[in-house]
């Protein structure tokens, strides 16, 4: 054999190893499973945000995960999705009150993790309207209809001033259609997320916010990653590492402010003013939870409030335990440790 003919196969042959090994790297790189998450606001709002985090900077792939995220019309109809999704949705964020309300009529649920636990929401009305008593006898939009979200935070402020659901009229109006119904006067008072009272506020500059429902609601529960006992028992692992990616989601938020805005103006589709102020409102509030979030004494105010807005009855009125399986975040700050030293985290 000559020397050019030598070299020519100790080439081909490096050539060989080097294409077979990719191949077995290319071989040995996991499957991602695929998670389904019911999202319930079309499209999302800013503070909703994690999921989209998670899923356009890498961290759900670093879990092996492969998101598919739904949105919906309400917090019932993401929940109704959890519960017929036939095996699509392993975790659902319905807010607090369709959850409890399932739960409390015997519903295998759980709360395993959040991406908020303050009301980022306030009421916004229009300018005639100066106190609450003012209310009676208005127009209030309630996406979702009664149990939904927005219903049930209008009704924490009605009943702040002793009005009751009947003494205003309820117009269902979907999600995407709030600020236009304020803007044309179709409707009086609409609770609405921060950053749809800047849009708001833009369009029509005489409307002004009634009421804070973190000021109405102090201690009051806004939000849970809800799954059921079926996806707990067979498939933990899954759901271990979705939680793990959405408290790195939730932290990663906080340290990166443009990236974080930038995918807030593809998913929410607000104007970049608006989202750039409200991740600055959300972000000084510290909304989005860095640690476990779920505490105790929140969540039991939380079910306090369900009862006296008349979402549940004292007597199905659910325990802690019965509502929230801390397990998985705890698991989760074990791998990431805590966040301390700034009163913001939670």
């Amino acid at each position: 054999m000559s020397k050019p003919q030598g070299r020519h196969l100790i080439a081909g042959i490096l050539i060989a190893a080097a294409l077979a090994g990719a191949g077995g790297a290319a071989a040995a790189q996991p499957t991602l499973r695929v998670l389904g998450l019911a999202m319930p606001t079309t499209p999302p709002n800013l503070v909703h945000i994690p999921p989209w985090v998670a899923q356009e900077t890498g961290i759900f792939a670093r879990y092996g995960i492969e998101a598919k995220i739904f949105t919906f019309e309400g917090g019932p109809s993401a929940m109704r999705a959890l519960i017929g999704g036939h095996g699509d949705i392993q975790i659902a964020a319905p807010g607090v009150p369709p959850f409890i309300a399932a739960t409390a009529r015997g519903g295998d649920f759980r709360a395993v993790g959040t991406y908020a636990m303050k009301h980022p929401v306030a009421m916004v009305v229009q300018a005639e309207i100066k106190r609450c008593e003012d209310l009676r006898g208005k127009k209030i939009g309630t996406p979702g209809g009664a149990g939904a979200y927005a219903e049930v935070m209008a009704r924490a402020v009605l009943q702040s001033c002793g009005l009751t659901p009947r003494d205003v009229q309820y117009l269902n109006i979907a999600t995407g259609s709030r600020v236009p119904a304020l803007a044309t006067g179709q409707v009086d008072a609409f609770v609405l997320h921060v950053d749809q009272v800047f849009e708001a506020a833009k369009v029509k500059p005489s409307l002004h916010i009634l009421a804070y429902l973190s000021d109405v609601l102090p201690k009051g529960w806004y939000a849970a990653y809800v799954t059921t006992g079926d996806v707990m028992r067979n498939d933990p692992k899954l759901l271990q590492d979705a939680v793990s990616a959405l408290v790195e989601a939730n932290r990663f938020i906080y340290k990166n402010r443009g990236r974080v805005i930038e995918i807030g103006i593809k998913y929410t589709k607000f104007d970049p003013d608006i989202v750039a102020r409200t991740y600055d409102a959300l972000a000084a509030r510290g909304i989005w939870p860095v640690n476990e979030g779920l505490r105790r004494d929140v969540v039991e105010a939380g079910l306090d409030q369900e009862v006296l807005n008349g979402t549940i009855t004292p007597d199905v009125k659910p325990a802690y335990d019965q509502v929230v399986q801390l397990g998985f975040v705890t698991a989760a700050m074990t791998k990431l440790g805590r966040w301390t030293g700034d009163p913001r985290w939670q």
